[in-house]
Parts: C-alpha cells; structure tokens; sequence
C-alpha cells in the first residue's frame, strides 16, 4: 500500500502527464472514429470479458495503439468492453505497460533451425486450405485462430477477443521452439501481415523464411466468407477484416 506522501507524488506525476497529452480528437477519436465505433458496437452489443453480460459501450484497443494508425483501425484489434471492464483493461496496461503487448504481436526470436513458410492473406483468402494442399506429414503449422479456438475450447471462429493475448503467448513459445526443432522437416507460419514490411520483419526474425502471399481478390475473400458455414455468426466481422486487409495491403516490390 502507498503512503499519502506517494500517492501524492502519483496523482502530481499523473497530471503532469494528463496536462501533456493530446486530446482525445488529436489522437484520433474523431467523427470518422465516431461512425466506426458506432457500428462496432452495434455488431457487438455485449461486453466480451468472460461471464459478463452487460451491453458494451466502449471499443478498447486490444494492444495500444500509442499514436500507431493502423494499430487504431485494425478491427482485428478492438474489443467491445462495458464501462468496469474497460477501466480494469486500462489499469492492467498501466501497470503491466504497453511494451508487453506490442512484444507479443512481434516477439525476439533466434533463426529456426528448420525451414519456415510464411503464408499471408485476408480472411476468406485460402491460406489454411494453401497450407493443407502442400504440407508434408511431419511438417508443423502454426495459426493463431486455431490456437485461440483450442485454448478458448471454442469454434474456430468463436473465441472471444479476450482469447487473444493468450493465444499470442502460445504462438510465440512454438515460434521460439522453432530454434531448436529438431522433430519436424518445416514450419507453415499462417499471418495475415497485409503490409510488406511486416513481412519483411517475419523473414528477418526467422531467418530461414520464404513468404507466399495469397493472390485472392476482395471479392472472391467476402464470397468465401459468406459461404462458410464454420464462419456463421461471424460473416460481417470477418468481411470488414477483409476489407480492412485489402486497405492496408502493400505488394511485394518486384525483383
């Protein structure tokens, strides 16, 4: 417990920093931020902590933004939280920091020891149905919607966004393994990883990378989607993230 004396050196530092910051406008909480957040809600109507029934009135950022724009409007990284819920999401951050949860959408990792294939795309685009046609029968695959269904005990798409730090923990320890993998012949690494530097950082983190990017036109993804019955439920999520990935997309630079 802190003594008046700290808690008042807390609250002083605490304004200080508040007085320095952007407002919210500045930082992008703005009419078009409006409109989105909106229609978030209206999708997601209720809370998405576990056990938590109550309408959701606030779309936090799972991993925090810190000024980073495609962080701010990556659906694929908003939860629809109720008012405690989102206070108790802040007060985790502020004490664990930010950086814990930027490392694990981009952990340190040694060069594995085995070939990796990168398979990148947007939902609806065939990267686990690519990875299924051309694997071999001691060959790892690493996916992080399947590791998030299987910790979540949930449908492939199922799994809450609360799912989601767990799961990145989970990735990240194979991805790790991958340095000392002495049991399979390759790893199939499936991410989206629209933007080409992203890419390139996956390639210099492994080390022993390949990338395949998955030519599926928007149109072709959202058909897909639609017609998925394992994705049923889940359809205008999953249509937006597809449409959130062709925003955001980069082209290899031709050799």
């Amino acid at each position: 417990m802190q003594c008046p004396c700290e808690r008042r050196r807390a609250a002083a530092r605490k304004a200080r920093a508040d007085a320095q910051r952007p407002t919210a406008r500045e930082r992008g909480y703005d009419s078009k931020w409006d409109k989105e957040r909106g229609a978030y809600l209206r999708a997601n109507p209720t809370c998405t902590h576990p056990g938590c029934t109550v309408p959701a009135t606030v779309v936090d950022h799972i991993i925090p933004h810190r000024g980073d724009s495609k962080l701010f409007w990556s659906r694929s990284n908003w939860q629809a939280l109720c008012v405690t819920h989102h206070s108790r999401s802040k007060q985790a951050a502020e004490k664990g920091g930010g950086d814990a949860a930027l490392a694990r959408a981009h952990p340190f990792l040694k060069r594995a020891r085995i070939p990796v294939v990168i398979v990148c795309g947007a939902p609806g685009s065939g990267k686990s149905t690519y990875v299924d046609q051309h694997k071999g029968p001691n060959d790892l695959v690493i996916d992080l919607d399947v590791i998030r269904s299987r910790l979540a005990g949930s449908s492939l798409y199922g799994a809450g966004p609360q799912w989601t730090a767990p799961a990145l923990d989970e990735r990240n320890r194979i991805l790790q393994g991958l340095a000392a993998d002495h049991v399979h012949e390759r790893a199939w690494f499936i991410v989206s990883a629209p933007e080409r530097e992203e890419r390139d950082l996956w390639v210099r983190k492994l080390g022993t990378a390949r990338v395949v990017l998955m030519p599926t036109p928007l149109e072709e993804c959202l058909r897909r989607i639609a017609a998925d019955p394992g994705r049923a439920g889940h359809v205008d999520r999953m249509q937006q993230a597809a449409r959130d990935w062709f925003a955001r997309f980069e082209r290899e630079t031709p050799a």
